[in-house]
Order: C-alpha cells, then sequence, then structure tokens
C-alpha cells in the first residue's frame, strides 16, 4: 500500500511499469495501491503531489505512455520501452515541428510549449479590429468567415493535446517535472503544469542505448511483464509495451 513518496518510488523500480490510474489490468495501478484518502486530499500531500519528485527522486521516467494514459516507467526498463517505441511509431509533420522547437529550448512548460508552435493565437487589439467599425449585418459575414476558416484549420491541424501524448507515446517526450503556482502565503495552488522535454535531455543519451533489436527489446520486457502480472492476458500484456 502506498503512504508516502518513496512507496511509488520503491513499486516503480520493482515493477518496472506502474500505470497511474487504474485500467483493464487489476491492481496494476498507483491509483489502485492507494488509500481512499490519499489519493484526494487537503490535508496532506499524495500521488497527485508526489508526481514530480518522484520523477526526478526515483530516477524513472514518466508520461502518457500507456495507451494515452501516464505510467512511469523504471530507467532499468525504458531503454528497452524507448527501442521498441520508436521503431514503431511514425511522427506527423505536426509532430516533428513540435518535437523541434522542444529540442531547441531543451525543457519548456505545456503552455509555452503550446503557444512557441502555434497553438496559441495572438489577442486581437479591440482598436484595431476592424470587426467592431463594421455594420450589424457585415459583422455577422465577418464572424461566420472567422468560424469556417478556423473549424476549416482545426480539421488539417493536429490538436496539441494529441500531438504532445502521440509524442508522449513515441517516447519523443517525457514529463520532466510538475510546476505550481503559489499565493501570497507561499501555499501551492491549483494543479501542476507539466514541463516537457526529450529523454536525451532528461537523462543523457547515454543512458538510453541498449545493444538489442526492437524486437528484442519487446520480447524482454514482455517477458518481464508475463512473471509480474500472471493473471493478465498476453494481449493485455502487449498493450502495455505497444
Amino acid at each position: 500500500m502506498i503512504e508516502q513518496q518513496t512507496d511509488i518510488e520503491r513499486l516503480v523500480n520493482t515493477m518496472g511499469f506502474l500505470p497511474f490510474f487504474a485500467n483493464d489490468i487489476s491492481n496494476f495501478s498507483i491509483k489502485e495501491k492507494t488509500p481512499d484518502d490519499l489519493w484526494f486530499s487537503d490535508e496532506k500531500d499524495g500521488p497527485w503531489q508526489w508526481k514530480g519528485p518522484v520523477i526526478i527522486d526515483g530516477d524513472c521516467a514518466y508520461g502518457k505512455f500507456y495507451r494515452n494514459k501516464a505510467m512511469y516507467v523504471s530507467m532499468e526498463w525504458f531503454p528497452d520501452f524507448m527501442n521498441w517505441r520508436r521503431s514503431h511509431y511514425k511522427l506527423t509533420t505536426q509532430e516533428r515541428k513540435v518535437l523541434k522547437i522542444l529540442k531547441a529550448y531543451r525543457s519548456l512548460l505545456s503552455r509555452e510549449l503550446k503557444r512557441l508552435s502555434g497553438y496559441t493565437p495572438k489577442p486581437t487589439h479591440r482598436q484595431t479590429n476592424p470587426v467592431l467599425r463594421l455594420s450589424e449585418k457585415e459583422v455577422k459575414k465577418v464572424k461566420t468567415l472567422k468560424h469556417d476558416v478556423q473549424a476549416t484549420r482545426k480539421k488539417k491541424t493536429e490538436g496539441f493535446d494529441t500531438c504532445i501524448t502521440h509524442l508522449q507515446m513515441s517516447t519523443h517526450v517525457v514529463t520532466a517535472d510538475f510546476e505550481y503556482n503559489y499565493d501570497k502565503q507561499g501555499r501551492r495552488y491549483g494543479w501542476g503544469v507539466a514541463r516537457y522535454c526529450t529523454p536525451e535531455d532528461f537523462f543523457g543519451a547515454e543512458r538510453l542505448v541498449v545493444e538489442r533489436t526492437p524486437e528484442e527489446s519487446a520480447r524482454r520486457m514482455f517477458d518481464h511483464l508475463r512473471k509480474l502480472l500472471t493473471w493478465a492476458t498476453e494481449d493485455q500484456i502487449w498493450k502495455i509495451i505497444t
């Protein structure tokens, strides 16, 4: 049972793979191993607040690695995990663009990466907005046109959340930490904002090298998880790896 940060670190390094949320494999998540009164608590920190410290102190990778949801992977297994995933995931043009920006800055908060990648439009100043000088009928036409353009753009451009999730699923991006806002009394509030970087920048490229083929890495992970999760089906285990 999880009662403190070090319990998560121990579980991650013992199991190698540990999802944050409950899933279709029973007893294979931090949620199921955490007492209800610690999962969300106003009095004390729990797994949600420990995410960043576990990443740093536990020497493990964290990101949306498991069916587009969060999972920890120990550094004993992450190089094999990356070796397999990168050989099977193909990046879109938009994902390569976002990854290039992240590599250039080495580390960015989610909102910073989103803005630099062109997902956050610049605000329009009211005094220079021509819509305000149009008649009511013309305003309606312009708004309709803007709506159509935005709808077309959304269809053509991969959304930021989809993009950053796929970059994590492909192991090109990991979460380095979570940063919070603080009030005047120094009290933390709100949800932590993810800070992203590449595994190479976070761990060092030399720690991610494996002398195995992607297929050998996949088989090594499968054999480990088969012994660990004896109650899971082969299909469920492959979904962790792929």
